[in-house]
């Protein structure tokens, strides 16, 4: 029975849940082994033994979330380092925007319980119909504007029955934002000592989780600035040994099992190996710390 190793790239993580999800996903498929799904490269490995590429790609797609083959590893993290630069300016753009606009509401809605004088200055200038108004509208603006990615991806988690972080959010903000238009269009419908508005927590949630993706990121970026170091680190050439003992520089993708290299003083080791002549010195620090 052939056993292949494939690693592919998925499309749409955001939380461990996710992670988890798309490995349940993976080894409820008959035929795949070994399954491994990496949150912070956004990438899944697994043996398939009687499965095929095309049914691990189509369990992902089914799970909620993209996934395509990897078949240049260079090519494909270039590709992933250009998509989270675009992510991470619009995440950038996004919440600099729901700052912009729950700050107000939230000074407006939680400045009378830190200072009664400016509660009761809102209240004579603006009147509470009018107070009610500007939140609500600045509240819509947040979430249909820089909350709309917890819609889009929340949403149909929902529909699917398998809720995720985004339709948490979903839920929280859109509950207190439905509560809120109600007690401000139709008060009639609530009791007197109920006809509240709670816009600035709609705004808040959506805010903080912004807050909490962009720093996550940024964290991310800095990772991956680091992996990419290290793999540069790395020797892209060889000089592999002829059968006349005479050497010819190869690229190290062309090596075979079998091939004998020659590596100098002060050469980087391209690949593992066995020593079969020879004695020199060699600097483990880059796997040892």
């Amino acid at each position: 029975m052939t056993r292949k190793q494939i690693r592919l790239s998925v499309e749409g993580m955001n939380c461990g849940s996710c992670a988890s999800r798309v490995d349940k996903a993976l080894n409820g498929v008959k035929g795949i082994e070994d399954v491994s799904v990496n949150l912070a490269s956004d990438a899944a490995e697994m043996t398939l033994v009687t499965a095929s590429q095309e049914d691990a790609i189509q369990a992902i797609r089914d799970a909620g979330y993209d996934a395509h083959a990897i078949v240049d590893r260079e090519a494909e993290m270039a590709r992933q380092e250009q998509q989270k630069a675009n992510e991470f300016k619009q995440l950038k753009r996004d919440l600099i925007i729901a700052v912009l606009f729950t700050l107000p509401v939230f000074v407006i809605a939680m400045g009378s319980h830190l200072i009664p004088a400016f509660g009761e200055w809102v209240d004579s200038s603006l009147g509470q119909t009018t107070n009610f108004w500007i939140q609500m509208l600045l509240t819509t603006v947040v979430l249909a504007w820089p909350g709309r990615r917890f819609y889009q991806i929340g949403i149909p988690a929902l529909l699917r029955r398998a809720p995720d972080m985004n339709s948490l959010v979903v839920l929280g903000a859109t509950a207190a934002w439905g509560y809120s238009v109600v007690a401000t269009l139709m008060p009639q419908w609530l009791p007197a000592h109920a006809v509240n508005v709670y816009f600035e927590a709609s705004a808040v949630i959506v805010t903080l989780i912004l807050a909490g993706r962009f720093l996550e990121a940024r964290a991310k970026s800095h990772t991956s600035d680091a992996i990419k170091r290290l793999l540069n680190l790395q020797s892209k050439t060889a000089r592999r040994v002829r059968d006349d003992d005479s050497s010819e520089t190869v690229d190290i993708k062309s090596l075979s099992k079998g091939d004998i290299i020659e590596v100098r003083p002060g050469e980087q080791v391209p690949v593992d190996g066995t020593i079969v002549s020879g004695d020199s010195y060699v600097n483990e620090s880059m796997i040892t710390g």
